[in-house]
């Protein structure tokens, strides 16, 4: 496409996008395109909800009048042509075409060449792009391509307007309900007006500058810093009246990212280069922005979050802004563009019912206090017309991770009825979370926790039988070094401390590729499929021995350590891991003069090609644990945080639960100690496959132990392993779930089924 065309593109697509409502986006693209193209008429037809028919929603060109009027059935006339065959189709003279409708209100009898293309969002036809002119030829291969790349565009444009509830007219957009998909972060139901939280000051409105005087600028910086601290620590103490001490410690990441060592640091540095206080905070919190924001691990790049809420409020004490706070005369739903630790904190308790939020996953820290202060959350809701909803009746379900903008009664009358019955559900929830895992006949099982820093243990409330996954990354990540040797043996010993009696299973370094250090800066093509995990810290060891050094120091104190190696790919690689950890425990026990014993060692199984070498792995470990989340995105080779494929990322693929099935079966067969970590074993409908399969011990987040322990409670042994065989030969996720679905329900199991599922 000449360069010109290209550039025109970019102006018309960067013009619709910049337009708020989307009538006036419509009229911008038909009204650009046509002076574009030299064409006499411009036109876009959308499709209605079942895809029935074609409103014409904006020209120009026809007949101004029959904009929401002109209706063509999906099977008439041109339009319904292009619907129909999904592909553009170009004419010299449409009125000769055996399809060509007349219709006499768009007023089109002097239009002859005609070319229409499809809008085409994730296989679904959502209207028809034309152009009309009044001399008889084929529009071009320059024309028809450019209008077949806008098509393309607008095609993204329609879908998140759809799902905003855009679509209508101006008569009925505003009380017109409005569903929304997002991501479930903590479970329960909510109604009530939803209430929208700006940030009062934006990292992007810095520019950069340079100082004056040295010595006034770090005076500035550090008393900053020390605002912060006096903030944060309020803020700790306002939610300690409300939630268990140790969610509380998402505050003490806070407070560590202010030491000397990490940003608190990093950014002095940069004021003694000459950069202003906010140019030097801007610059390291974006560094260390992207570097988590590009991880895979979901836990770790949420992290991006904390640091952006942390910097906001550093930049709002350096710029001595004044922000007052709305007294809340009614509960309500906060709703933020990305809804930050700090940001639902500062709201009181008693007014917040709910949380909405346009960015973030279950991983945010956000979510952990949620979940910790018993508050539904819904998170990722990209679509959410934020400057619209305002003060408009919000009901989240964060069991689905649905919400309804503007609910009709009939919604209203059935989340009021689930309201009451989730009340008392989630009694018999915190019941069963102190009770021994165990199904309705007596089948034990062990239910644990996956955690992530020595200062935050997910909110972890009781019930658990021990650690399931301790990710080691964080302190690596916020410091400017790799940590000491005896950093991390604090740092291990503080967590194995909190469990005593329990095992506590910690993830050796699954840093690299995509999660590359600040001090240790990594660049890939595929992170995904790059350096990382074991096979990074193999090629450092000096890095990988003290880890280990480290991680023994602690088990030799506490001995209830359990050791896994992360991204295991090949036999040799487990074979060097474990002679690393040999070398370190010898040298250990001449360093200390003590023969203590190792502890048990496993790996994750995450990548698709150990479920082949099971038979060789049960000759060299203690046990291993399978990494749902991963293996199911390198499984269907699904990245599940990209929104083009997100869909296609089931764990109830057959694929998938075939795969867990048949580690189960190897593990049993090579009596090889076999768990599982991840959100499929938070989900009490996987925990039943799961256990099913023989899966014994589960591991998850800390806020699912009660209803997880609850569902299984119900079930027998042989009503699990009959769901599963069901499961087994059925050919599709959305036949899998319907059918398990029936069955839960007759079980007594159907007060966790939502709407809609």
């Amino acid at each position: 496409m000449p360069i010109n065309m290209l550039q025109t593109l970019r102006k018309i697509v960067q013009g619709v996008n910049q337009t708020e409502a989307l009538d006036d986006a419509l009229q911008f693209l038909v009204s650009h395109t046509k002076q574009a193209l030299e064409a006499q008429c411009c036109s876009v037809y959308l499709a209605n909800a079942d895809g029935g028919y074609f409103t014409l929603m904006a020209t120009d060109g026809l007949a101004k009048s029959s904009v929401g009027k002109a209706v063509i059935g999906f099977e008439e006339g041109l339009i319904g042509l292009v619907g129909q065959k999904e592909e553009p189709i170009n004419l010299a003279n449409a009125h000769l075409h055996p399809r060509f409708k007349y219709i006499p209100e768009v007023e089109e009898e002097q239009l002859n060449a005609f070319l229409g293309t499809p809008i085409i969002h994730q296989g679904k036809v959502l209207g028809v792009l034309t152009i009309q002119q009044a001399d008889e030829r084929q529009f071009s291969e320059q024309e028809e391509s450019l209008l077949i790349t806008l098509s393309a565009q607008l095609a993204g444009v329609l879908a998140t307007a759809k799902a905003r509830g855009q679509l209508t007219t101006p008569a009925t957009k505003q009380h017109r309900m409005v569903v929304l998909q997002g991501v479930a972060g903590s479970p329960g139901i909510a109604a009530s007006p939803a209430w929208v939280e700006r940030v009062v000051v934006d990292l992007a409105d810095v520019i950069e500058d340079q100082h004056q005087d040295l010595a006034a600028e770090l005076e500035r910086w550090q008393a900053a810093v020390l605002q912060t601290r006096e903030y944060i620590e309020r803020l700790s103490l306002r939610l300690g009246e409300s939630i268990e001490q140790d969610a509380l410690a998402i505050f003490d990441v806070y407070q560590h990212m202010l030491d000397d060592a990490s940003i608190s640091g990093a950014v002095e540095q940069q004021i003694r280069e000459n950069a202003t206080a906010e140019t030097a905070l801007v610059r390291v919190a974006k560094e260390y922005i992207a570097q988590f924001a590009a991880m895979q691990d979901g836990y770790l790049r949420e992290r991006a979050s904390d640091v952006r809420d942390l910097a906001q409020r550093l930049l709002y004490f350096l710029q001595q802004k004044r922000h007052e706070q709305t007294e809340l005369k009614q509960p309500i739903i906060l709703v933020a563009e990305e809804v930050t630790a700090s940001m639902l904190a500062s709201i009181p308790r008693e007014k917040l019912l709910g949380i909405v939020s346009l960015r973030g996953s279950s991983n945010s820290h956000a979510a952990i206090l949620a979940r910790a202060m018993g508050i539904p959350a819904v998170l990722g809701v990209a679509e959410l017309p934020l400057k619209r909803c305002a003060g408009r009746e919000l009901i989240v379900d964060g069991y689905s991770g649905r919400i309804y903008l503007s609910p009709s009664q009939t919604v209203r009358d059935e989340y009021s009825r689930l309201l009451q019955q989730e009340t008392e559900l989630q009694v018999e929830f915190e019941k069963n979370r102190e009770l021994p895992a165990a199904t309705a006949d007596g089948s034990r099982l062990s239910v644990m926790i996956n955690a992530g820093l020595a200062a935050d243990t997910e909110h972890y409330g009781g019930g658990a039988d021990g650690v399931g996954l301790f990710r080691t990354e964080i302190p690596f990540m916020i410091r400017d070094k790799f940590p000491s040797e005896e950093f991390q043996f604090q740092t291990y010993c503080n967590i194995l401390k909190r469990f005593p009696d329990q095992p506590v299973t910690m993830r050796t370094l699954d840093v690299g590729g995509d999660k590359a250090l600040p001090y240790f800066p990594i660049r890939e093509e595929n992170p995904f499929l790059g350096w990382r995990g074991l096979r990074m810290t193999l090629d450092h060891p000096e890095i990988f021995l003290v880890q280990l050094r480290a991680m023994l120091k602690a088990h030799r104190k506490c001995r209830n350590l359990r050791i896994m190696f992360p991204m295991v790919t090949q036999i040799a690689e487990l074979a060097q891991a474990k002679k690393l950890l040999f070398k370190a425990h010898s040298e250990m026990q001449d360093e200390l003069n003590d023969h203590f014993p190792l502890p048990q060692v496993g790996i994750m199984v995450e990548v698709p090609a150990m479920l082949y070498q099971l038979r060789a792995v049960a000759d060299m470990v203690d046990f291993i644990s399978v990494g749902s989340n991963d293996l199911t995105q390198y499984l269907l080779a699904v990245d599940r945080n990209n929104p083009r494929v997100a869909n296609l990322y089931d764990e109830l693929n057959p694929a998938v639960l075939n795969a867990l099935n048949s580690v189960a079966q190897q593990c049993r067969q090579y009596k090889l100690e076999f768990s599982i970590c991840g959100e499929l074993a938070s989900d009490p409908l996987g925990a039943i496959l799961l256990v099913a399969m023989g899966y014994k011990v589960l591991s998850m987040n800390a806020a699912n132990i009660g209803r997880v322990k609850w569902a299984l409670a119900k079930v027998s042994m042989a009503q699990c392993q009959h769901m599963l065989q069901k499961a087994l030969n059925l050919s599709s996720s959305d036949i899998i779930r319907r059918q398990l679905y029936v069955d839960m329900d007759s079980y007594g199991l159907g007060a966790l089924i939502r709407p809609g599922q």
